[in-house]
């Protein structure tokens, strides 16, 4: 299921001085979005080879998964 961000802005008011992280329904297609608001993920499933819990990570996931991340650091560095 994927992270509510409204529930993740929430949080960070409640808490701005600490760290706020997704930890459910990050994926390559929500990663950038997600971080926009949140300070990191929790990633697992959406690592795994057709995306379920009990196959081997895919290391081409890991790849695209990453060149978001990376695509979403840099958007906030501007």
């Amino acid at each position: 299921m994927e992270a509510d961000l409204s529930h993740i802005s929430e949080a960070r008011a409640a808490v701005p001085n600490t760290p706020v992280l997704a930890n459910t329904g990050v994926r390559i297609e929500t990663v950038r979005a997600t971080l926009a608001i949140a300070d990191g993920v929790i990633v697992g499933t959406g690592l795994k080879h057709d995306g379920y819990t009990w196959n081997p990570v895919d290391p081409d996931r890991v790849r695209r998964f990453m060149d978001e991340v990376r695509a979403a650091r840099e958007q906030s560095e501007e």
